[in-house]
Formats: structure tokens, C-alpha cells, sequence
């Protein structure tokens, strides 16, 4: 038969149960605290983990890039040029370092939270770096004259070098065409291939093999040659003005010869980097490259 407790014992065996329990709880406690503050340190220095490999990585993308801008004996130029757009792009080092320093301070506040604000914050950053980058394509296509628009009248001080080489050119000399024939390539900016230069100096008048070339200006001839990317070429001055006539087939005149104005120089070839029969005419004004359609035109 069972025994009955007394009031005493019932009550000190209540007390045993509440300590056991209150001991248990406490314990799970604890370990549960300890536990979070393990995964959250874990989680800490796998993020700063995760960041210093990020910025190893551009510091060596950076180096790489650096190297191939500055290597001309080794790469072409076309993937110089390229080198060097891609390091002119403005990249804000103190926003990142911002948004950097503005996670550190508040991981102690609430890392979970802070993680996606920081990614947020970063997220926006390089959505502002993309639009900008847009935005200076798109500005620089305006700018080269795409679509046409009327330009304000400019004052001396607002014009570029080459707009006042041209005033100049056409002030002081008459330039007439060299050659008859479609402009198959203009001055300025091209897609690049492995025959055909990102910037064009000149333009390309379409010929046949064997069609007269005739000088463009009076002048005298200060270099005959063939060699190098332009083929057989020739160069004649007129006090600060010069005009160059490559890829020829023949040239008629040699360096140091005195020539007039319409006189047979050379005749249309494809020597040199050329694709195809034309004749590559420049026009300089002390050594400045100038557009020859905005003065033949």
C-alpha cells in the first residue's frame, strides 16, 4: 500500500523538481547563446574571408590589365587601347570603402541584417558604376554627331585644336582631291580587325590598280618610302602643312623633289596593311592629324 507524504515532503519534492527543471532550462540556454555566437563568428570571418579572395582576385585582374596597356612589345595595340579603356573607367574606391566600414560597425548590432543591407548597398553601387559607363557611352556618341543636331555658334576659347587647325588650313592653303573616288573608310574611330586600325588618321579613297594620284597641294617632298604599314607612301609639306599619300602601287617623285599642285605623284596600289586597291590620304597641321573631308568638302 502506498504511503501517504506529508505536507513537508510534498513540498520539498516540489523544490527538487523546479531546481531539476530550472537547471535544465538554464543549461539548454546557454549552450543555445554559445551556440549562435559560434555560427555568428564563423560566419564573420568566412565573410571578410569571402571579401579579402574578391579583392585579391581585382588586384590581380587589375595587375593582369595594367601590364597587357603598358607590354607594346608584346600585344597589339588594338588590345592596348582596349587595356587602357578599361582602366580609365572611374571605379569609387571610397564608397566601397564606406560601405565596407558602415558593415563592420554594425555587425554587432545584427549580422544577419546588416549582411543584406551591406549587399544591397553594394548592389547599388555597381548598378550606379554600370549606368554611368552607359551614360558616357551614350554622351560620347552624342557628342561625335550621331543624328545630326545643329551645334551653337563657338567662341575662340570653346573651340577644340583640331576645329582652329581647320579654320587655319582653309584659310591659308587650297587642297584639292588626290583622287576621284568613293571614301570606302572616314577619319576617326572604326571596329578593328586584324588588318584594319581601331583609329583611322586618314581617309580611304576606292580605286583601281594603276590610277594616277595627283598632288593635292603644292609642295615638296619630304619623304619617299616603302616600308612599314603604310606601303609605298609619300609625304609633302607645305609650311606647317602636310599630306600623305599611302598603300600606293608606284611612286613618281622622290624625296626632296619640288612639286605643283595637280602634278602626277603615284600611282592607286595595295601595298602595306590594305585591304584591298585605295588610296590612304591624311591631311596634318604640325604633326595634328585634321579630317580631310572637313576640308575638301
Amino acid at each position: 500500500m502506498e504511503r501517504t507524504m506529508t505536507p513537508e515532503e510534498r513540498i520539498k519534492r516540489a523544490e527538487e523538481i523546479y531546481n531539476r527543471r530550472n537547471y535544465y532550462r538554464n543549461n539548454y540556454q546557454a549552450r543555445r547563446v554559445k551556440e549562435e555566437k559560434i555560427d555568428s563568428e564563423a560566419g564573420k570571418r568566412k565573410l571578410i574571408k569571402k571579401m579579402v579572395l574578391q579583392m585579391i582576385v581585382c588586384t590581380i585582374i587589375y595587375a593582369i590589365i595594367f601590364t597587357i596597356s603598358n607590354s607594346e612589345q608584346i600585344f597589339s595595340r588594338d588590345i592596348i587601347n582596349k587595356a587602357k579603356e578599361i582602366l580609365s573607367y572611374d571605379i569609387s574606391f571610397d564608397s566601397l570603402r564606406n560601405i565596407a566600414n558602415s558593415y563592420f560597425n554594425s555587425l554587432k548590432v545584427n549580422p544577419d541584417e546588416n549582411n543584406e543591407q551591406v549587399n544591397e548597398e553594394i548592389n547599388n553601387t555597381e548598378n550606379n558604376n554600370i549606368q554611368e559607363v552607359i551614360n558616357s557611352e551614350v554622351i560620347n556618341e552624342t557628342q561625335e554627331g550621331i543624328g545630326g543636331t545643329d551645334e551653337p555658334e563657338q567662341t575662340a576659347e570653346e573651340k577644340t585644336q583640331e576645329q582652329l587647325d581647320i579654320e587655319y588650313i582653309k584659310q591659308n592653303i587650297n587642297i584639292i582631291w588626290p583622287l576621284t573616288g568613293v571614301i570606302t573608310s572616314g577619319f576617326g574611330t572604326r571596329t578593328p580587325t586584324d588588318i584594319v586600325s581601331a583609329n583611322h588618321y586618314g581617309i580611304d579613297i576606292a580605286g583601281n590598280i594603276g590610277d594616277t594620284i595627283i598632288a593635292a597641294v603644292d609642295g615638296t617632298v619630304t619623304l619617299a618610302s616603302g616600308q612599314g604599314d603604310y606601303g609605298n607612301h609619300l609625304k609633302i609639306e607645305n609650311g606647317e602643312i602636310a599630306t600623305l599619300y599611302a598603300h600606293c602601287n608606284k611612286l613618281y617623285v622622290e624625296e626632296g623633289a619640288t612639286v605643283k599642285q595637280g602634278d602626277k605623284i603615284a600611282e592607286v596600289g595595295e601595298t602595306g596593311r590594305a585591304t584591298g586597291p585605295h588610296l590612304h590620304f591624311e591631311i596634318r597641321r604640325q604633326d595634328r592629324f585634321v579630317n580631310p573631308e572637313e576640308i575638301l568638302s
